[in-house]
């Protein structure tokens, strides 16, 4: 217990991918929560997974409401704030497997080759969070994630 009060009161993961692209090919298949089935990794934890889309689609207020199996879970996705074709911030609120309420970030910056996208999520360590913490690495098993998302937005972007 008292390694787990010594945990950070707050996490980053992030990861980055540069896509051969220009930012504006790229950002509407990130700020509309529609295209996230091209290539989310979260998508496929659960086909049969409900989902219901509210507000506008690339707009801000825009949300995703899904309920899976238990890989998948239960929560809802809201997009915060757009600054087209260089950021979007969304609110993640997760009710299962594990209640979590974070913040999702896409940052384009345009590069040689391409845009680098960064996809990063940051949010409050609770007490539990810092007991699990110990045991698995959220950086690493989040992270993965991130990767295989990027990947596929890369080659879903480059293929069109």
């Amino acid at each position: 217990l008292l390694m787990a009060s010594r945990q950070p009161d707050s996490f980053l993961v992030e990861r980055t991918v540069v896509i051969a692209a220009a930012p504006e090919v790229i950002y509407p298949t990130i700020a509309d929560l529609h295209q996230w089935n091209r290539w989310s990794p979260y998508e496929k934890l659960d086909p049969q997974m409900k989902k219901v889309f509210n507000g506008t689609p690339g707009a801000a207020g825009a949300s995703y409401y899904w309920n899976g199996n238990s890989q998948a879970g239960e929560g809802t996705i809201t997009v915060r704030e757009l600054m087209p074709p260089s950021k979007i911030t969304m609110q993640l609120d997760m009710l299962k497997p594990i209640e979590g309420h974070n913040v999702i970030e896409f940052n384009l910056e345009p590069t040689d080759g391409g845009t680098r996208v960064m996809w990063s999520m940051r949010g409050a360590n609770s007490y539990l969070s810092k007991v699990a913490g110990l045991f698995m690495n959220l950086d690493t098993m989040i992270g993965k994630d991130f990767e295989d998302g990027l990947a596929s937005l890369k080659s879903n972007v480059e293929t069109k």
